[in-house]
This record gives C-alpha cells, structure tokens and sequence, in this order.
C-alpha cells in the first residue's frame, strides 16, 4: 500500500499533491505558463521540501532557512535567507512566494520583496494571506488546533504573532523594490480561496481522524476544478502577478 499509492499518483498526474496547498499553487502554475517563457527557470522563496514543484512539473530551486520532508526530486533545495539570497541579479525567469511573508517579521518583509524582484527577469508572484478576517480566522484556528492537538503548531503560532500585511503594503514594497533595481513592473492582484471553503479544508488537516484525513488529503482531490472557482469575497489570499517589462 505503501508503494501503491505513489504509483497511482503519478499516474494521474498529482504526485506529492495536496488539496489545500493545490488551490494556492494552480493558479501561479497559470500565470508561468502563460508567460511562455523560453527555458524558464523558476526560483520559490520558501518552499520547504515540496513547494511548487510537483504541480509545475518541472525543475524548481528551493530557498528556505531549513527543509524537511516530505521532499519531491525536481525541487533542488538551497538553504538561505530570503533577505540575502545567493543568486545575482535576474538569475531566474520566475520567483515567487506563496504564504512565505507572514512567517518573516514585518520589519524584514520589504527586504525579502526587494529579493524577489531583484532575482527576477520576468515575472513576480507573491501569494499572502491579507486582512482582518484572514488574521481573525488564523487565531481561531490556532485556538481550535490547540484544543484538538494539546500543543500549538508553529506556523500558525508564528503569523498570528506577526500579523498579516494589507494589499497596500505588498504594492508599496514591490514599487519600492522595482525603483531600486531600476526595472518596471506591472502589478496585477487576483483574490485566492474564500474563507469558508479554506475554514472547510483546514478541518480536514487538523483532524486526527484517519478516514477524514484520507478523505480531505486524496480524495477531495477530485474537487479541485470545482474548489478553483470558488474565489469570492472574502478571501484569505491575495496573489499579486508581477509583469516586468523592458525599460
């Protein structure tokens, strides 16, 4: 069972797929794709072991601080900081970012965004969850995971601790960030998963039921076409699509 699972999978394209992770991720496989970039090289700033590899299905470098499993083979690990990256300037096609910034301490996340871009030849793409009802349902998830678990769980300890960007901020630092690498961006922002249906997905991932975690992991990987449309106010997420255009 253990080998057969994998196998079925990759047969059906969604090796190392996650219904909740998938939602943020398509949508950016999108965006790259209808770039179509001549040998496009794609950079993640945070990415831990998976990222957006197994749904670009192509080679991706991985930057974070550390990495743990699970891991996937077409994402080639680099451990830095997203402050300081070691890359020149326009290294990659693509870098993106999703649900990175809110882990990084506000002071810091300017610098982070002045990264992104600056390693970046031809697009951005920054996914962050945005707003007061996106902080309001992360505490209450905290307080439900606490209750369930008897412990907390560090990403979620983590932003609603720092707290959550406002769409003005992520435009501000990525003007700043384009002035200071002298290149000129278009900005472009779509709203990303509702808050009840990603309420909805979030239970599944706590439960400590094996049959609903079957359930809400593979099975619910079916309704992604459906899950993708369901992208109404309010939303937890914001994707900001970075165009860089020659000067």
């Amino acid at each position: 069972m253990k080998n057969i699972l994998p196998a079925i999978e990759k047969l059906f394209g969604v090796y190392r797929w996650h219904p909740k992770i998938a939602l943020r991720y398509l949508p950016i496989v999108d965006e790259i794709k209808k770039q179509k970039l001549p040998n496009t090289s794609i950079i993640e700033f945070g990415s831990a072991g998976l990222g957006i590899a197994p749904y670009i299905k192509k080679r991706v470098v991985g930057l974070d601080v550390t990495f743990s499993p699970p891991f996937i083979d077409t994402l080639i690990p680099v451990q830095a900081s997203a402050l300081a990256v070691p890359f020149a300037d326009n290294s990659f096609s693509v870098a993106i970012s999703l649900d990175m910034l809110e882990h990084i301490i506000p002071k810091d996340r300017e610098q982070a965004i002045s990264e992104m871009v600056r390693v970046a030849k031809n697009l951005v793409c920054i996914g962050v969850p945005i707003g007061k009802l996106s902080e309001a349902q992360d505490e209450a998830l905290k307080k439900a995971y606490q209750k369930k678990h008897q412990q907390t769980f560090a990403y979620l300890e983590e932003q609603v601790e720092y707290g959550l960007p406002t769409i003005e901020n992520i435009t501000q630092a990525l003007t700043t960030a384009a002035q200071k690498q002298h290149k000129r961006i278009q900005i472009a922002i779509q709203p990303n998963i509702n808050l009840r249906l990603r309420w909805f997905l979030m239970q599944g991932w706590m439960s400590k039921n094996i049959l609903a975690n079957i359930i809400f992991r593979k099975v619910m990987l079916l309704f992604i076409p459906l899950f993708r449309q369901i992208n109404q106010e309010p939303v937890y997420r914001q994707l900001f699509i970075v165009t860089i255009k020659p000067l």
